[in-house]
């Protein structure tokens, strides 16, 4: 849906601001009516190379249905009723709100590399996993008979066993907790339990574990790697995410110092 509202606004911004689009080279003509190059790489200029080609094919068709239905509108006459007018407007509106936003105030933000190693130092943990698992274990309160299941579980049978035994015994409880990692997930189970679970091996199953909640035996059914993204790897994803930031706040300047009144009181 962007890559179309783009190519509407492309086709709009040419018709209500002709010549801002510079001069270059004629691609197709619709009725004689050119259609530049500069057109399709106003859409098309965050598309990698590779993939830019493609993206103009499919640009240069929607516009070529575009200019055949905007000059059946004319012809119709259509561009001259009230109703299409009110639309030209509105569009227009839209159109420079971005342009101004654009040309005047995206040229004021600046961020500076201080600025991203900063925010890059406070938020390591955003551009970081630790260690994951994914547990499961079987809870009784009852320690001699956590002492049998212990005797009677291996990796093999173990989720069958505890099913099994959750379904016949009501002092014996079976559960999967889904992924675990490390540091972001601490408190949520007992320190003992998470301190005996991060160290399993995949397919392994811990000795008894008595917490605040009984005895636990626990598996480890499958384990993700820890990972830290580097500061060069990031560094321009910040910078965006900054300048973001800051055009926002600018933005918000503007609208305070407007006299803005909200009427009906559906909307205070």
């Amino acid at each position: 849906m962007l890559f179309f509202r783009n190519i509407l606004i492309v086709i709009l911004f040419a018709f209500i601001f002709p010549g801002v689009l510079s001069a270059d080279s004629i691609v197709a003509k619709v009725n004689g009516e050119p259609i530049l190059e500069s057109e399709l790489e106003e859409f098309t200029i965050n598309i990698p190379e590779p993939f830019k080609k493609a993206f103009k094919k499919k640009a240069l068709s929607k516009i070529i249905d575009s200019r055949v239905f905007y000059n059946l509108g004319v012809e119709t006459g259509l561009a001259d009723t009230h109703e299409f007018q009110k639309k030209i407007e509105k569009a227009k509106r839209m159109i420079l709100a971005e342009f101004f936003i654009e040309k005047k105030l995206k040229s004021r933000i600046n961020v500076t590399d201080k600025e991203i190693d900063n925010f890059y130092q406070e938020n390591k943990v955003k551009f970081s996993s630790g260690k994951k698992i994914l547990p499961a274990h079987i809870i009784t309160r009852d320690k001699e008979l956590a002492v049998i299941i212990s005797q009677k579980v291996n990796s093999n049978n173990f989720e069958e066993v505890g099913a099994d035994l959750a379904n016949k015994s009501p002092d014996v409880s079976f559960h999967t907790l889904g992924w675990m990692e490390a540091g972001r997930d601490s408190g949520r189970m007992p320190k003992a339990f998470e301190n005996a679970a991060f160290t399993l091996k995949k397919g392994e199953i811990s000795k008894i574990v008595k917490t605040k909640m009984g005895y636990h035996i626990i598996k480890v059914a499958d384990i993700k790697s820890g990972w830290e993204k580097n500061f060069n790897q990031i560094k321009d994803k910040i910078k965006k995410q900054l300048a973001a930031q800051k055009l926002n706040r600018l933005k918000q300047e503007y609208t305070n110092s407007a006299k803005v009144e909200i009427i009906s009181k559906d909307y205070k």
